[in-house]
Protein backbone atom coordinates (compact mmCIF):
# COMPACT_ATOMS: atom_id res chain seq x y z
CA UNK A 1 0.00 0.00 0.00
CA UNK A 2 1.45 3.71 -0.62
CA UNK A 3 1.14 6.35 2.04
CA UNK A 4 -1.69 8.29 0.14
CA UNK A 5 -4.44 4.79 0.78
CA UNK A 6 -2.81 4.86 4.71
CA UNK A 7 -3.25 8.48 5.41
CA UNK A 8 -6.71 7.54 3.84
CA UNK A 9 -7.52 4.66 5.94
CA UNK A 10 -6.57 6.23 8.76
CA UNK A 11 -8.65 9.55 8.41
CA UNK A 12 -11.71 7.30 7.69
CA UNK A 13 -10.99 5.25 11.01
CA UNK A 14 -11.16 8.93 13.06
CA UNK A 15 -13.91 9.86 11.41
CA UNK A 16 -15.99 7.05 12.28
CA UNK A 17 -14.27 7.04 15.91
CA UNK A 18 -15.38 10.95 15.97
CA UNK A 19 -18.88 10.34 15.34
CA UNK A 20 -19.49 7.36 17.79
CA UNK A 21 -18.37 9.27 20.00
CA UNK A 22 -20.55 12.59 19.10
CA UNK A 23 -23.34 10.00 19.03
CA UNK A 24 -22.56 8.75 22.47
CA UNK A 25 -22.64 11.76 23.69
CA UNK A 26 -25.44 13.54 22.44
CA UNK A 27 -26.83 9.85 23.73
CA UNK A 28 -25.85 10.62 27.62
CA UNK A 29 -26.79 14.01 27.78
CA UNK A 30 -30.00 12.98 25.97
CA UNK A 31 -30.90 10.42 29.11
CA UNK A 32 -29.25 12.86 31.78
CA UNK A 33 -32.25 15.22 30.41
CA UNK A 34 -34.82 12.51 30.76
CA UNK A 35 -33.84 12.02 33.93
CA UNK A 36 -32.91 14.85 35.40
CA UNK A 37 -35.04 17.69 33.51
CA UNK A 38 -34.01 20.22 36.34
CA UNK A 39 -30.62 20.03 34.33
CA UNK A 40 -31.94 21.76 30.73
CA UNK A 41 -31.58 25.81 32.85
CA UNK A 42 -27.87 24.50 33.63
CA UNK A 43 -27.10 22.26 29.76
CA UNK A 44 -28.88 25.64 28.50
CA UNK A 45 -26.61 28.31 30.49
CA UNK A 46 -23.53 26.31 29.22
CA UNK A 47 -24.73 26.86 25.55
CA UNK A 48 -25.80 30.47 25.64
CA UNK A 49 -22.32 30.84 27.44
CA UNK A 50 -20.12 29.46 24.57
CA UNK A 51 -21.94 31.18 21.85
CA UNK A 52 -21.20 34.39 23.46
CA UNK A 53 -17.65 33.12 24.00
CA UNK A 54 -17.77 32.21 19.84
CA UNK A 55 -19.25 35.22 18.64
CA UNK A 56 -16.78 37.69 21.30
CA UNK A 57 -14.02 35.70 19.74
CA UNK A 58 -15.02 35.94 15.85
CA UNK A 59 -15.83 39.25 16.11
CA UNK A 60 -12.47 40.23 17.89
CA UNK A 61 -10.68 38.30 15.37
CA UNK A 62 -9.35 40.51 12.38
CA UNK A 63 -8.51 38.45 9.72
CA UNK A 64 -5.98 40.37 8.41
CA UNK A 65 -2.84 38.62 10.75
CA UNK A 66 -1.21 36.46 8.00
CA UNK A 67 0.57 38.15 5.07
CA UNK A 68 -0.51 36.94 1.54
CA UNK A 69 3.04 35.60 1.10
CA UNK A 70 2.70 33.13 3.88
CA UNK A 71 -0.73 32.42 2.72
CA UNK A 72 0.51 31.46 -1.12
CA UNK A 73 3.56 29.49 0.36
CA UNK A 74 1.30 26.99 2.85
CA UNK A 75 -1.25 26.97 -0.39
CA UNK A 76 -4.17 28.47 2.56
CA UNK A 77 -6.86 31.15 1.34
CA UNK A 78 -7.21 34.29 3.32
CA UNK A 79 -11.26 32.77 4.51
CA UNK A 80 -9.03 30.29 6.73
CA UNK A 81 -7.30 33.46 8.76
CA UNK A 82 -10.58 35.02 10.50
CA UNK A 83 -11.92 31.65 11.87
CA UNK A 84 -8.35 30.45 12.86
CA UNK A 85 -7.76 33.68 15.20
CA UNK A 86 -10.94 32.96 16.59
CA UNK A 87 -10.68 30.01 17.41
CA UNK A 88 -7.31 31.15 19.07
CA UNK A 89 -8.56 33.94 20.93
CA UNK A 90 -12.10 31.80 22.20
CA UNK A 91 -9.10 29.75 23.42
CA UNK A 92 -7.51 32.10 25.54
CA UNK A 93 -10.39 33.29 26.69
CA UNK A 94 -11.45 29.60 28.29
CA UNK A 95 -8.25 29.30 29.10
CA UNK A 96 -8.31 32.78 31.17
CA UNK A 97 -11.72 31.72 32.94
CA UNK A 98 -10.07 28.33 33.75
CA UNK A 99 -7.39 29.51 35.46
CA UNK A 100 -9.76 32.58 37.13
CA UNK A 101 -12.39 30.03 38.73
CA UNK A 102 -9.82 27.84 39.94
CA UNK A 103 -7.85 30.47 41.71
CA UNK A 104 -10.97 31.97 43.39
CA UNK A 105 -12.41 28.15 44.72
CA UNK A 106 -9.13 27.57 46.51
CA UNK A 107 -9.18 31.51 47.78
CA UNK A 108 -13.09 30.71 48.94
CA UNK A 109 -12.46 27.11 50.71
CA UNK A 110 -11.24 28.38 53.84
CA UNK A 111 -13.96 30.72 54.58
CA UNK A 112 -16.36 28.26 53.74
CA UNK A 113 -15.80 25.76 56.85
Amino acid sequence: MDTLTLVNIGLIVTYVLFGTAALGALAVAAKSFITNPKGIKMAVIGLVGIIIVAAASFGLSSGSDISEVLLEKTGTSQWWVRPTGAGLIAFYILFICTVASVIVTEAMRPFKK
